[in-house]
């Protein structure tokens, strides 16, 4: 294992290079395009509402569901 794929076995739920990567890619993405549709949002609040918002859950869900982030989730509610 390699220094690329050693983070895709290092969890509860391990996962392949590429079903990692694309994961990774498709989630982030998705994410700017939800970034770049809040910002539009900010300045005309009538057009988008809610979207931004259901895309960051939605991201969040996916996450939370793949069971490879329990520490990271459990860590950073503990903050709040």
């Amino acid at each position: 294992m390699n220094r690329f794929t050693a983070h895709c076995h290092t969890t509860e739920n391990p996962q392949t290079y590429w079903v990692h990567g694309k994961f990774a890619f498709t989630n982030s993405l998705m994410l700017i395009w939800a970034g770049i549709i809040g910002c539009i949002h900010a300045w005309v609040p009538p057009l988008f509402p809610f979207y931004t918002s259901t895309k960051v859950i939605r991201s969040y869900v996916k996450l939370a569901n793949s069971r490879r982030h329990k520490e990271e989730i459990i860590r950073e509610m503990s903050k709040m």
